[in-house]
Formats: structure tokens, C-alpha cells, sequence
């Protein structure tokens, strides 16, 4: 299975130029089978986003709110081109910009995953207070095989014993995620069940954020 995590920043680039067709077109050629999505708009303003990657794509989708925008919002999303059973949202713990979880289910050959997707805040007490929220939702999993993706917001974030940083595992952790600096923020975690046997940084600067994407094996039941 392969998977990719994208802040797509508004569908701009750094120098806030418009660039969503061509975030579209790279994420067309990388063949993903979950595509998680952060900074994403659904928006008469700038956009409904997440639908017009979405039919780009020929996926379904999952949008999860965070923020208030407009005659809209501004949050997360999640593409799959498998049978998507289930979506919720939940709020995550933030002092100043609301932040939310995007947790989702996906029918994928005869069994059911979960995908979760999320963007932290830039304060660290906010992002201390958000890894312990996370922590109290994946502890209930148990077996149940999860993959937790998104826009962290720190060069250290990690959800041992229960999820495994997919980078770490295939020693790139000090690669850069971000266009401008040499900072990694954007993660891909995975639970025991998964077996990771590629991790790829994408290097186009449609973004502030380089997609990266990871190939994983399940283990079977």
C-alpha cells in the first residue's frame, strides 16, 4: 500500500502562487492509495478543495474541519481510491488556532484500517497537550492495524510503544519536509502491524511542504 502525507498549503506555493493543478498532477503520478492532506480548503473563498482534488484523482474523500473560514473552513483531508466506511472529526486541544483529528476507516482487500490525519499547532504546550490527546485515542486500538499522518509541527513528535515513525525506520529523519528550512515536520506513523519497505521525500515546490510518501506492508491477520 502506498501512502502520502502533503501540506498543500492552500493549494500555494511558497511565493503564494496558485499551484493545486499541480499538486494534483504529482499526486496523480505517485498512485497512492491514501492520500492525507493538511491546510486544506472548502471554501467559495479559495476553493472546495479537498472535492476538486478529489475528482482530479478519481478518489473519494474525507474532509475534517478545523478552523472557520468564510462561508467555510480550513482543515484536513483524506483520499482513497478503496471503499471509505467511515469518517469522523474530532477537536483537538489548541490555545489559539483551532486544530482538529480527521479519523477515518478504509476497506482495503476484505479488511478494515484506520487512517488518521492531522496538523499540530505551532506552540509547543498546544502540540504537548495534542500527542496526549492522540495518545488517549490510539491506546483503545489495541491490534487494530492504524496509520497516523500529517503536518506535526516539530522536529521531534513520536507515539511509542503504539505507533513507529515510518522515516526513522528507513533512517531519513534528517530529511527536511519543509521548502524553505531544513526541518522535518511532516510525519507518517504507523502501528505494529505494518511493515514499512520505502520512505520518499517528493521534491517538487508546489508548497511550503514536500509530500512524502511511504510503501507498507500489512501483516496478515
Amino acid at each position: 500500500m502506498r501512502i502520502v502525507s502533503y501540506n498543500i498549503h492552500g493549494g500555494k506555493d511558497l511565493f503564494m502562487r496558485k499551484r493545486l493543478d499541480q499538486m494534483a498532477e504529482t499526486l496523480s503520478s505517485l498512485e497512492a492509495d491514501i492520500i492525507g492532506l493538511q491546510e486544506v480548503h472548502q471554501n467559495n473563498r479559495s476553493g472546495y478543495q479537498a472535492a476538486y482534488l478529489a475528482e482530479r484523482l478519481q478518489t473519494s474523500y474525507a474532509y475534517g474541519p478545523a478552523l472557520p473560514i468564510a462561508d467555510g473552513s480550513y482543515g484536513n483531508a483524506l483520499l482513497t481510491k478503496h471503499p471509505l466506511v467511515f469518517s469522523t472529526v474530532k477537536s483537538l486541544p489548541a490555545k489559539k488556532e483551532p486544530r482538529s483529528l480527521l479519523q477515518t476507516t478504509v476497506k482495503w482487500d476484505n479488511r478494515y484500517l484506520d487512517f488518521w490525519v492531522t496538523h499540530f499547532s505551532l506552540d509547543e504546550s498546544s502540540r504537548e497537550a495534542q500527542v496526549e490527546a492522540l495518545r488517549k485515542e490510539i491506546a483503545p486500538l489495541n491490534d487494530k492495524p492504524l496509520v497516523l499522518l500529517g503536518d506535526f509541527n516539530s522536529r521531534h513528535t513520536e507515539f511509542t510503544p503504539h505507533l513507529l515513525d515510518c522515516g526513522r525506520i528507513q533512517h531519513m529523519h534528517r530529511l527536511s519536509t519543509l521548502v524553505p528550512f531544513s526541518k522535518r515536520v511532516d510525519y507518517i506513523f504507523v502501528s505494529s502491524q505494518w511493515k514499512v519497505t520505502e520512505y520518499q521525500r517528493i521534491d517538487v515546490k508546489w508548497s511550503d511542504h514536500y509530500p512524502i510518501l511511504v510503501t507498507l506492508q500489512l501483516a496478515e491477520p
